[in-house]
Parts: C-alpha cells; sequence; structure tokens
C-alpha cells in the first residue's frame, strides 16, 4: 500500500460493518468453529455453558413479554466475548478474492456473511479513496435484501480512533485530538480548584494527555 501511495497510486478502501454483530453470533455454529479449530472439549463445554441458557424479554413501558431462550449472541463487556466474536469471524480472510487485501472487519466477502449468518449494515458501509489526485468515479456495490446497492464515498473516516482522510495528511485528526486534550483541561480547571502539582499531573496524563498519546506513531512517526 505505502509503495502504491509513494508512486501517484490509489487505494480504495471499502469499511463494512457488521448489523448488530454481537447480538447476531449463532451459538451453534461458533461452537462448531471452535471444535473446528482444535479446542479441547472441556473448554469448548465450558464455553457452551457460557453461552446457553440464556433468556431474554421485552419491556414495553410497564407490559412484558413471554421469556425466551436465547440463541444467538455472546455477551457484551465480558473478557471472553471479543475473542470469541474474532475467532467466529477467524476464516473471514479465506473468502478474499484473490485482487484484494482484507483486514478484518474490511470485507467483500458477502456470501462469507450470508453463510454464517452475520449481516452487513449497508447505511454504515463507506467507500474511501486515498491519495494524492483521487479518482472517484469507480463504483462499489453491495447486496442488500437481494438488491445491489451502490455504496456511499467518504472524504473522510475514523479508523480504530484515528481521523483519516484521502491524502493522509492528519490535519484533522491532530485538530480532533487538540481540541479533547483541551477540553479535558478545561474540565480539569472548573472542578478541581485546588491542586497540588503531583495530582495536576495525574489528571492531565490520565485525561488529556492520553488523546494526545493515542496512536501517535501513526500519524506522528
Amino acid at each position: 500500500m505505502e509503495d502504491c501511495l509513494e508512486n501517484g497510486g490509489q487505494i480504495d478502501a471499502v469499511y463494512t460493518d457488521f448489523e448488530k454483530a454481537f447480538d447476531k453470533v449463532p451459538h451453534n455454529r461458533l461452537i462448531s468453529k471452535l471444535s473446528s479449530y482444535g479446542i479441547s472439549k472441556t473448554i469448548i463445554k465450558w464455553i457452551q455453558d457460557f453461552l446457553t441458557a440464556r433468556k431474554f424479554r421485552v419491556r414495553v413501558n410497564l407490559s412484558h413479554s413471554m421469556w425466551s431462550d436465547g440463541t444467538s449472541g455472546i455477551p457484551q463487556g465480558s473478557v471472553l466475548g471479543p475473542i470469541l466474536f474474532l475467532l467466529f469471524i477467524n476464516d473471514l480472510i479465506e473468502c478474499c478474492i484473490p485482487h484484494s487485501d482484507i483486514y478484518l472487519f474490511a470485507d467483500d466477502a458477502e456470501e462469507w456473511t450470508q453463510e454464517w449468518f452475520l449481516k452487513l449494515n449497508a447505511s454504515k458501509c463507506m467507500v474511501m479513496s486515498f491519495g494524492r489526485n483521487v479518482e472517484k468515479s469507480y463504483t462499489y456495490n453491495i447486496l442488500e435484501n437481494s438488491q445491489i446497492k451502490p455504496l456511499a464515498r467518504t472524504d473522510q473516516i475514523k479508523d480504530l480512533g484515528i481521523l483519516l482522510d484521502e491524502r493522509l495528511t492528519f490535519s484533522d485528526h491532530i485538530n480532533d485530538k487538540i481540541n479533547k486534550a483541551f477540553s479535558m483541561l478545561g474540565i480539569i480547571k472548573r472542578n478541581f480548584k485546588h491542586l497540588t502539582i503531583q495530582s495536576f499531573i495525574m489528571l492531565y496524563k490520565n485525561m488529556a494527555r492520553s488523546h494526545l498519546d493515542y496512536c501517535s506513531s501513526v500519524w506522528s512517526p
């Protein structure tokens, strides 16, 4: 990718998003994948107990629905949840066509999403072109409800907390981080009237500097 951009080329990236990804992972298919990875039966049994025998119901105002069994979904907020989700989509890269590169959540393999019951959220899927003089005439389509729809284009996108523009200048990202850091300093100033130097340094490092340091090696190598 770097060599292509340095030589004046263009990189088109398709950013995709799974619709309610954690909630829709089917338990039976997840367990079958864990077995295929060679994970011991004891651990799989423990994970199966962790996922199953969960019930849910819906409340509307003061009325409640009947309890139903949860046959899909990974509990969010747990340490194990994200690991199980990554294991479930681990084989996604095998569906990528030869002339493309795929990086976990970036996906042009819609057959995989249909086979494993993880639907793409078309409204959140975007195309971003990177280069010095990008050509935006290329169109990319996605299959939604048996209809082919063109993906929307964007000039700016946030990738794992990094705000990217088409020329990778990172100026918007830097300004955004500076504004957040100043905002945190304002909160410290308004809410803490009497601070020792040590206390201020601790608050600054945790509330302000953390924004400036996040992935700084990406935009300020």
